[in-house]
């Protein structure tokens, strides 16, 4: 399994998801949800996102399509399996 590019980054800069949630202005439940791929970051929180941890937009959209591509992926498989 993929592993979602905000959890693994913020958990390179030590950060809980209660902490990055404080530094997007949101609640930690949407941070979960962003790791879970419950829900798509916006293209603003996407921009915040990249400040706060110090990476290329460009890389990170890519790695965030990727992680979305492969849970698309995944559950298909699931439904097919049922």
């Amino acid at each position: 399994m993929i592993i979602n590019p905000i959890k693994k980054r913020r958990e390179e800069k030590g950060l809980t998801q209660a902490n990055l949630a404080l530094l997007l202005d949101i609640t930690q439940i949407y941070v979960s949800q962003f790791e879970t791929g419950g829900l798509v970051p916006s293209k603003k929180q996407i921009k915040k996102i990249t400040e706060i941890l110090g990476l290329d937009e460009e890389t990170f959209n890519k790695e965030l399509s990727q992680f979305y591509q492969a849970k698309k992926k995944e559950l298909r498989k699931q439904i097919e399996e049922r």
